[in-house]
């Protein structure tokens, strides 16, 4: 059994990562424990794995990169369901789960499923990140009956896992951390659920827009225990705030375990408690940059150093002032070559 004792962050100066239960789960034959809250591949990098799925075309490994599902680099067989995307699939007790080293067959039907259920609302949000939130709150308290619906475990998107404060005007929440953001409007969200007023289905996905005569009208499918429910959603509005997802530099070894988006550093540090690293390269003197270089050194893990290729930095100097106190070198004329190593990233060369 492999436990991740020293990738699991217990303190923080902002985050409470209290041990969470423990659940034990199969991963090619072998006994892993992960924590309640985990997602797959959160449990897997706490428990030392790096490689999730390789390049059908390469043969070479991939890792955690994007940390929302939209990469494909977490693609895995769960209880025997292929293509999984185990980065936001939530990990649950007793799950076996297995790489697939060959383009994956869907299981043969014996019988058709269960027919679609039929939701009727008059709006229908599709995303629960702060977009979608603040639709579903103005809508439902105009007197609309919402369905509210994404794909992560939690509401609240990208606010999750943003543990700086806020900056800009009071009336855009300057001064107020993320998280806390997140916790302001999901306690919105809980009154007006209890009054009945929108419906909350998470860990789901909209996959199709069909043709109504009256109604706008999609297909939701519900995921629970690695089993799926097909609901037919008739609505008279719809809002898409589906957020975004982070571009990739071109460079060789950039699909190397070890190579992450900002946002996915962001995830694994500030939602689920784990380190990616011990020592990262950042690429980029943006904000994001800037501001995740911080968290960060928040989690214990060390910054070599932050290049921008631009000539100047691109994020606010107060960001990259608190680096420099840190003693984080930011290099601005610079970037990276080529990472290398040959099951995860070893070294770069900027």
């Amino acid at each position: 059994m492999v436990k991740g004792r020293r990738v699991r962050i217990r303190t923080h100066p902002i985050i409470d990562f209290t041990k969470r239960k423990q659940l034990v789960f199969s991963f090619q034959n072998k006994r892993l424990v992960g924590e309640e809250g985990d997602t797959i591949a959160s449990a897997l990098h706490a428990a030392g794995i790096r490689t999730l799925t390789k390049s059908l075309k390469y043969d070479s490994p991939r890792g955690f990169f994007c940390g929302i599902g939209k990469c494909s680099s977490c693609l895995m067989r769960v209880n025997g369901i292929p293509n999984v995307r185990t980065c936001i699939a939530p990990l649950q007790e007793g799950i076996y789960v297995e790489m697939q080293d060959k383009l994956p067959k869907l299981p043969t039907a014996e019988f058709l499923g269960q027919p679609a259920k039929t939701l009727m609302v008059d709006v229908l949000v599709v995303g629960a990140g702060p977009a979608g939130l603040c639709a579903a709150l103005e809508s439902a308290s105009k007197g609309a009956v919402v369905l509210l619906v994404d794909e992560n475990q939690c509401v609240g998107g990208q606010l999750v896992k943003q543990t700086h404060k806020f900056f800009g005007s009071r009336e855009e929440r300057a001064g107020t951390r993320g998280i806390d953001i997140a916790k302001e409007l999901e306690r919105d969200l809980q009154r007006l659920q209890q009054e009945g007023k929108i419906q909350v289905m998470s860990d789901a996905t909209v996959i199709g827009y069909y043709e109504s005569t009256k109604k706008h009208r999609f297909g939701v499918v519900k995921r629970c225990e690695y089993k799926s429910t097909l609901y037919d959603v008739r609505c008279k509005a719809v809002v898409l705030a589906c957020g975004a997802m982070e571009n990739m530099l071109l460079f060789p070894g950039n699909d190397l375990p070890g190579v992450y988006g900002a946002g996915a550093v962001q995830t694994l540090m500030n939602v689920y408690g784990v380190k990616p690293g011990d020592r990262v390269l950042m690429v980029g003197a943006g904000n994001v940059g800037l501001i995740v270089s911080y968290q960060l050194l928040q989690a214990g893990i060390a910054v070599n150093r932050v290049v921008e290729a631009a000539p100047v930095i691109g994020g606010y100097h107060v960001h990259a002032a608190k680096l420099r106190r840190c003693g984080v070198p930011i290099f601005t004329s610079h970037s990276i070559k080529e990472v290398y190593g040959d099951e995860k990233v070893e070294g770069a060369i900027v």
